[in-house]
């Protein structure tokens, strides 16, 4: 062996390129091997394979199965207490653990030196068939942890409220034992009491907090004020606009900085919601947003004073905007006057200020009301924009009562040309269009613009049929997008798109693909 292998800094450059490099299983295995070669090896062998982890369970496996509550032997407890410093990441999913191994005596036996896994780092729970006894969570408790990710799923049963109560304790804990945690991340139908201990966790750099949930105005309005914040998810359900007038009415007059670090933003709200949650985001500072609306019927223009307040708030800085307007259909409205679903281009007008928008997606669940001069509007906006996405559902999933829409007008093929005129940087396109109506020849014939950024079309067709003309609309394509890797079209299979596909390669002599 050579020497330079028997120097702990040099293996352990080598150990950590094994567990990049191999799945899990495969570096698992070399590192056991490893472990046993020599005395030199062994210890930062065993770091890395106990350093990430499915569960306890291995853990949990070094203690006696047979020994009675309140009673491991100090050899067990010694061994346990030589491997548990050694795990830096655990997860659990459904317990599925010995009864005896969670008698809460033995969790204290195990955690009697204080932390159990004192260099834990990062923890992941999934917990939505669990109850209180199968929750061992003083062993997830750590001074090193960074990340804490809790799935509880919706499901209620008698034993929802005893989950709680231990993920409170738990919750209440790593506030104050962690006090450098960096991520949090909840998720499922958690208890006011339990989403509400976030407010203590004032380190926090990213923060997800999705289901059915309640955030109590004081809570948010506490998270507004954390200093280091620069990732946050919201589920915001019915909340009530004067409480969160009142929980932010004492920041206000503090005058502190509300979400000073805020880079990326993803927001489940309603309109009048995201009015008053725009108006306090920081001037300049946003970067990335993800708006999701709360699927009651409602008009999408309702969305307009929420998309102008943000486009005031970001039109220096946002660069990543996706808009997610998806209705549900479960709930009582006026037939006579339904709400109008399909977003125009005066609904999306105030978002012309985001000059340094790079990418936008708009997800709707019906097709925009967008012409050909519309987009070309669009397209005069953004003229640096690299990713546009303007709903691109297959026709099929457009099944909603007629009362609810009347047929949207739609981009055709030429307005292609446009957008390869104005948007040289465009590199993802997802665009509905009426490919059935062709732009006239060209006398003489376009020339081939310049735009081969674009490697990937997607056509989502409101009009389909099988009278379209094939070598037509390749060449529309084709001329606008010369070096396209990826045509996709979501739009039924009546039409034979594969004689598309082979005229366009058939431009420029590519080959045809099988």
């Amino acid at each position: 062996m050579h020497p330079v292998l028997l120097i702990d800094e040099v293996l352990r450059i080598i150990l950590d390129h094994i567990d990049h490099d191999l799945n899990r299983l495969p570096a698992f295995k070399t590192f056991y091997h490893l472990a046993i070669v020599c005395r030199a090896w062994k210890d930062p062998a065993l770091d890395y394979l106990w350093a990430s982890l499915s569960s306890v369970d291995p853990l949990l496996a070094l203690l006696p199965h047979d020994a009675p509550c309140g009673s491991i032997p100090s050899d067990a407890l010694a061994r346990f207490h030589a491997y548990a410093p050694r795990v830096r990441n655990v997860g659990q999913g459904m317990c599925s653990l010995p009864r005896c191994m969670l008698c809460p005596s033995i969790v204290n036996a195990i955690a009697s030196r204080s932390l159990a896994l004192p260099s834990l780092r990062s923890v992941n729970l999934v917990l939505k068939e669990a109850t209180r006894q199968d929750l061992p969570l003083a062993l997830y408790l750590s001074c090193s942890l960074q990340s804490v990710t809790i799935d509880v799923g919706f499901r209620t049963s008698k034993e929802t409220g005893a989950l709680h109560k231990s993920l409170y304790v738990y919750l209440d804990a790593v506030a104050r034992v962690a006090t450098n945690l960096q991520h949090l991340c909840l998720r499922g139908r958690l208890s006011d009491r339990v989403v509400n201990s976030i407010a203590f966790m004032r380190e926090l750099r990213s923060l997800s907090v999705c289901g059915g949930s309640q955030l109590m105005p004081r809570t948010l309005a506490s998270i507004a004020c954390f200093a280091n914040l620069e990732n946050l998810r919201l589920q915001l359900d019915c909340p009530n606009i004067s409480g969160l007038t009142e929980g932010f009415g004492s920041v206000d007059s503090s005058n502190t900085a509300l979400f000073p670090s805020l880079r990326v933003l993803r927001i489940c709200v309603s309109p009048a919601t995201a009015e008053f949650f725009f108006a306090h985001l920081p001037q300049g500072k946003l970067q990335a947003v993800h708006l999701e609306s709360d699927t009651k019927p409602r008009s999408v223009d309702s969305w307009t004073p929420a998309l102008a307040i943000l486009a005031e708030k970001t039109h220096s800085s946002l660069t990543d905007l996706s808009f997610e307007a998806l209705t549900s259909f479960c709930e009582a409205f006026d037939h006579a006057f339904p709400p109008k679903l399909h977003v125009t281009l005066a609904t999306l007008a105030p978002l012309a200020r985001l000059a340094r928008l790079r990418r936008f997606a708009l997800d709707a669940s019906v097709p925009p009301d967008l012409g050909d001069k519309d987009l070309a509007t669009i397209a005069s906006w953004w003229p640096e924009i690299e990713e546009l996405a303007l709903w691109s559902r297959p026709v099929d999933a457009f099944d909603l009562p007629a009362y609810f829409t009347t047929p949207p007008r739609a981009t055709t093929p030429a307005s292609l040309t446009v957008l390869a005129a104005r948007c040289p940087r465009l590199s993802l396109l997802s665009l509905p269009t009426d490919v059935a109506v062709l732009p006239p020849p060209a006398h003489p014939p376009l020339t081939v613009p310049s735009q081969t950024a674009l490697t990937r079309l997607t056509v989502g067709c409101v009009r389909t049929g099988k009278t379209i003309d094939p070598a037509g609309l390749a060449e529309c394509i084709y001329r606008a997008f010369p070096e396209l890797e990826e045509i996709e079209f979501d739009c039924g299979e009546e039409t034979s798109w594969a004689d598309v596909f082979e005229c366009y390669h058939g431009f420029g002599g590519h080959a045809v693909p099988v």
